[in-house]
């Protein structure tokens, strides 16, 4: 099958049947997720490689790009960045490195449906970032629920702890301008 690869990564290609997956790689991914996102906009970053002593090529970051693009897509080739000067064991912490920094973020729920609104039109984009309208609906749900009401109160006070003078006297002027009352407090 033809590949679908991005214009800039054309000088990286390399076959994959001389590709191995990571032995004991203890990631596992989502490859049809990995498959659908090629289909529609392609290998866009490249994987992560390195030459062992037993003399095959294993992957390092990327099994799960490797395994949709051979497995799924019948892909002939995938764009590879080599890292020979790696050691086995630096290899593995990279692998072990690039597994977990993806995991550690978050989203901010908000910007996330916002950005997935502004796809959602287009079933098939939506489908390509393997997120649902059954998703989309469930986050905006989130996001979107009534917040329980304020008790009234007659008046409602704020401390505000500043880094320095500057900074107070800044503060001071902006929710002055915006039309809080304001007292400055030494505490």
């Amino acid at each position: 099958m033809k590949e679908n690869i991005a214009p800039d990564l054309v000088t990286l290609l390399y076959p994959v049947a001389e590709l191995r997956t990571l032995p004991g790689n203890p990631r596992r991914g989502d490859v049809k997720a990995v498959a659908r996102s090629y289909t529609r906009f392609g290998q866009t970053k490249p994987i992560v490689c390195r030459h062992w002593e037993d003399g095959n090529a294993y992957v390092v970051a990327g099994n799960h790009q490797l395994m949709a693009a051979r497995d799924e897509l019948a892909w002939d080739k995938i764009a590879v960045v080599w890292r020979d000067d790696l050691t086995a064991d630096e290899a593995r912490a990279l692998a072990l490195a690039d597994n977990h920094t993806a995991e550690l973020g978050g989203y901010d729920d908000m910007a996330l449906g916002e950005m997935l609104k502004s796809v959602a039109f287009d079933k098939d984009l939506l489908a390509a970032t393997s997120y649902s309208d059954k998703d989309l609906e469930k986050l905006l749900g989130e996001v979107t629920k009534e917040k329980p009401p304020i008790p009234y109160v007659e008046k409602w006070e704020l401390v505000v702890e500043c880094k320095d003078e500057d900074d107070q006297e800044q503060l001071f002027e902006r929710l002055t301008a915006e039309g809080y009352a304001v007292k400055v407090l030494q505490l």
